[in-house]
């Protein structure tokens, strides 16, 4: 594949400096790095997400400040790229890398030679309308944007590379749960030995659910799994935080977990006897196509691999449509797992069940996340009430999706920013990385367990949209309106509206755990 590549320096440079200043060096200074990557490592875009085609970068242009970034110069053109100088214009410091970089790609796209992909990293907007001239041209698009970006710039684009993966693949550096990245020659052996783990406690969890003679109470699990391994007692539940998020990322087949009454049940006894958490019965809690199969406790027939998905679509329809309630993604993939035996050992080329929901077509069926912050659940708009969600205000709720934030308590946020205040303003760089796993760790000990990975979503769409770590907020009240002002603005410009008294009195409601 021939591609035409065109690099914002500055743009990216300065997004990646504000969560972590070794991502940005690495990436001023190591282009190679990244560029073998972006040539070699990067999935396709077709249909089949998960192959990788090679592409030869013909086009390498690096639009740089030379005021400001000279002594990167030499790495990008040792790299092989053209460097065009866009030294500022104005007294704001306002380059022309915009319209250079718009000129070049219109010059690329009448060129000769037929560029199938056009590479951009930058998060400016601005770049929206050329995005879509190239899609109407039959060219594929990829955006890197360090920083935050409209919903508008996201959907010119047939591709978005997103921040974690450019750090943990491109520029290879750790992610927020590690301490240090692994060397390559470790990689598969690492991940061979945490599924062997994980697989093992899932076996003993289900081997203590399904031999016992009444549903078992979690706080059992909690004390035999601490009994039995010695990686489970240091309270990290092996990277998941916490018991209950460990048990959503096992999905173990056979085992559903009640975490509102605190018990795991065995599924085949519930079956046989009628019982589901919610008192309905099994055939209230999900339609069967085949009535002889679900009679007899049979899953379906093998489904050809090429209609697994179309297969699996149908199966979760069938399954909200039933369900009188929002449907649990957890029991979702119990019952996907025994109707569709191929997903037993995985969920193809997904990481995971949510990975995996989000290649399928299952509109107008949507998702949300219930008032604990980390129940997701699926749900009809036409047959189910829409979930108040762990918000608990859909206008705040708009707010945070306007600020790219993620869907969590006001009072979470609240925390999340209090332990974080001691960290801003100091001589070091802020590194989001560490500083997220610093304040894992504090919560923690505070009996508020959190991931690294949940809190770098939350700081780092504040941080692009405007929070200012360097400042030395003397109060959580002065860190709090900031974060404030940062919600309500990315608001304000998604809704083309100025916000009003009603609007702030109810963020801070919210904020305060009063809504």
């Amino acid at each position: 594949m021939k591609i035409a590549l065109f690099v914002d320096f500055d743009n990216v440079y300065s997004g990646l400096r504000r969560i972590s200043a070794e991502a940005a060096e690495r990436f001023s200074r190591q282009p190679l790095l990244w560029l073998h990557w972006l040539t070699q490592g990067v999935e396709g875009s077709d249909a089949d997400e998960s192959t990788v085609l090679s592409r030869r970068a013909l086009v390498r242009r690096c639009y740089l400040n030379p005021v400001m970034y000279q002594k990167y110069r030499r790495p990008f053109h040792e790299a092989g790229f053209e460097i065009v100088d866009c030294p500022p214009m104005t007294a704001t410091g306002k380059t022309s890398t915009d319209i250079h970089l718009v000129l070049d790609v219109m010059d690329a796209l009448a060129d000769r030679t037929h560029f199938d992909e056009f590479v951009v990293f930058s998060a400016d907007a601005d770049f929206s309308p050329v995005l879509r001239r190239l899609r109407r041209h039959d060219r594929r698009t990829v955006v890197f944007a360090a920083g935050a970006m409209s919903e508008s710039y996201k959907a010119s684009a047939d591709r978005v590379i997103d921040i974690p993966t450019f750090l943990q693949e491109a520029l290879q550096l750790s992610s927020m749960e590690d301490s240090e990245p692994p060397l390559k020659e470790e990689i598969s052996q690492v991940s061979r030995h945490f599924d062997a783990f994980r697989n093992r406690v899932a076996d003993r969890i289900r081997d203590l659910v399904t031999q016992a003679e009444a549903p078992v109470p979690l706080k059992t699990l909690v004390q035999q799994l601490r009994q039995e391994f010695a990686q489970l007692s240091d309270g990290r539940w092996d990277g998941a935080a916490t018991f209950d998020n460990l048990m959503r990322e096992l999905n173990i087949n056979g085992v559903v977990f009640d975490f509102e009454n605190e018990v795991a049940r065995d599924f085949r006894r519930m079956s046989r006897t009628g019982l589901v958490p919610d008192g309905r019965t099994p055939r209230q809690q999900v339609s069967i196509e085949h009535e002889e199969a679900w009679k007899h406790d049979r899953p379906l027939e093998q489904i050809p691999q090429e209609s697994l998905e179309q297969a699996a679509t149908t199966v979760i329809r069938n399954a909200v449509a039933s369900s009188r309630d929002p449907l649990q993604l957890s029991a979702l993939g119990i019952i996907l797992r025994q109707r569709l035996p191929q997903l037993k050992g995985g969920w193809g080329s997904a990481p995971n069940l949510a990975a995996f929901l989000r290649q399928l077509n299952i509109e107008p069926i949507r998702r949300a996340v219930l008032e604990d912050g980390t129940t997701n659940v699926l749900y009809d708009p036409g047959r189910h009430d829409e979930p108040t969600g762990a918000v608990g205000d859909r206008l705040v709720a708009s707010m945070l999706s306007a600020a790219e934030l993620p869907t969590i308590k006001g009072a979470d946020l609240n925390r999340i920013l209090s332990t974080a205040r001691p960290y801003m303003g100091g001589t070091d760089h802020f590194e989001i990385a560490e500083v997220s796993r610093n304040i894992a760790a504090k919560m923690s000990t505070e009996g508020r367990s959190i991931s690294p990975r949940r809190i770098t979503t939350v700081l780092q769409p504040l941080i692009f949209g405007g929070l200012d770590t360097t400042k030395p907020y003397l109060d959580i009240n002065e860190l709090l309106v900031d974060a404030m002002g940062v919600i309500i603005s990315a608001w304000a410009r998604e809704m083309q509206t100025q916000p009003d008294d009603e609007a702030r009195n109810r963020l801070i409601a919210w904020l305060r755990g009063s809504s």
